[in-house]
């Protein structure tokens, strides 16, 4: 049965992650990019309690089939998009250019909302990945300060495949830093770092939400 196996693959993860940390402190995310709606809400059911799309067509579309759930953007986001992912998405967890980020207050001043976000940021510098630079994150964390409708939540990194364990100690001493500087427009609270083949990795390195599709779902 779907459900058993979700089950199973969540209580095996919360096991591992048990081994550095107490799990009910660490937010796992239910990647649904490749799952049937059937799937994601068995996960939902299991006691999932949030959710990630990579694509905001995918995200608005199953928005009203999916069982409540917190619904979390995690794939690039591009500006003609962002009045669509604002209109569904909790937590934006794909910011990384001050343009997305001033269209986002934009769309959501429209609707009265205070968009919770994450800057994501390409840590090890790959040309491949989206995510901003670290000189370009500085800028954009700078600007939401001056943007009245959105909330930065924290960070958000994806590691190269194999990372040496430098960037997972790189992202998590900014994430730290960046708590410490205590920007406006801040709440720095979130390091949503690690998927299926490094969450234990990262959460050994300090962070606090990890995103997971593979390991749940197979």
């Amino acid at each position: 049965m779907l459900q058993n196996m979700i089950k199973h693959n969540y209580e095996e993860i919360r096991k591992r992650i048990s081994e550095y940390v107490d799990p009910n402190a660490i937010s796992i995310i239910a990647v649904t990019k490749y799952q049937t709606v059937e799937a994601a809400n068995e996960a939902i059911a299991c006691g999932i309690t949030e959710i990630g799309e990579n694509k905001v067509q995918q995200l608005c579309e199953r928005d009203k089939l999916l069982l409540p759930a917190k619904r979390h953007l995690i794939g690039h986001l591009q500006t003609n998009k962002v009045k669509q992912a604002v209109s569904v998405a909790d937590l934006i967890q794909s910011v990384d250019s001050e343009r997305v980020a001033v269209e986002i207050s934009k769309q959501a001043g429209k609707i009265n909302k205070i968009q919770e976000v994450l800057i994501e940021v390409n840590i090890a510098a790959e040309e491949t990945k989206t995510g901003a630079t670290l000189d370009e994150f500085k800028n954009i964390i700078q600007t939401c300060g001056s943007l009245p409708n959105i909330l930065v939540k924290g960070l958000m990194a994806v590691m190269p495949i194999s990372a040496d364990e430098f960037h997972f100690e790189h992202m998590y001493n900014l994430f730290c830093e960046t708590a410490d500087m205590k920007y406006t427009n801040t709440q720095i609270q979130t390091l949503s770092m690690g998927m299926s083949n490094d969450y234990l990795t990262a959460v050994k390195h300090g962070s606090n939400m990890i995103r997971v599709g593979r390991s749940l779902f197979l």
